[in-house]
């Protein structure tokens, strides 16, 4: 048994590694696309460390989030990861990621997330994988904080996550909708217009 889980996972890292491999070199990370050699630093980060941010427009105004690993914390080559709290009631509205698949890993129960087709509650310690191009939502439905983990295959995102925050204790001066749409094209993320309806074509309903 233990030889075949060994085999599947080599099998899962060469299929990674070819994945890498036919990524258009604008979907790719920064050290790919200028061809340099890696320099990623590896990281041992407790649960409050990294760049600590602030979203400052936005529906998530006034939300802290903490950025682990990206271009410029850990010096990574395609990976981007960052940890928030939700509030009992909050939301995380509809979006897509173009460039990038995603994976939410939610630590306690009780958000009601939508991704794609799917819809359902999500237990402790649970995992969405989100497919590149796929609408996804999420709720805190319960009556305590939920903690989630955001991880990327690629850069990009956090351009935009920059972008729109700032340090604790600085004005949380707002961004005009035009400057959030440029800043989330720049960022590879597209959000759903709720003046189009409640919900994006094809995604789960109530």
């Amino acid at each position: 048994m233990k030889s075949k889980t060994y085999f599947l996972l080599c099998c899962a890292l060469v299929l990674l590694y070819a994945g890498l491999t036919l990524i258009p070199q604008a979907y790719r990370g920064k050290h790919h696309a200028a061809g340099k050699e890696a320099s990623s630093v590896p990281l041992i980060l407790q649960e409050a460390d990294g760049d600590r941010l602030v979203h400052r427009s936005g529906p998530l105004s006034g939300v802290p989030f903490i950025i682990k690993v990206d271009g410029q914390s850990g010096n990574s080559e395609d990976f981007f990861a960052f940890t928030e709290t939700l509030a009992p009631g909050q939301t995380i509205p509809f979006h897509k990621h173009e460039n990038a698949e995603e994976v939410l890993i939610f630590e306690e129960a009780g958000a009601t997330v939508t991704v794609g087709d799917k819809r359902g509650v999500a237990g402790p310690r649970s995992l969405v994988f989100i497919p590149r191009n796929t609408w996804i939502s999420a709720t805190n439905t319960s009556a305590k904080e939920i903690g989630l983990v955001a991880i990327f295959s690629r850069h990009g995102f956090e351009e935009y996550m920059r972008a729109i925050s700032a340090k604790p204790g600085e004005p949380l001066t707002p961004l005009s909708r035009e400057e959030l749409q440029r800043l989330r094209a720049q960022g590879h993320a597209v959000y759903w217009d709720n003046s189009k309806g409640a919900y994006p074509p094809g995604v789960a309903q109530h």
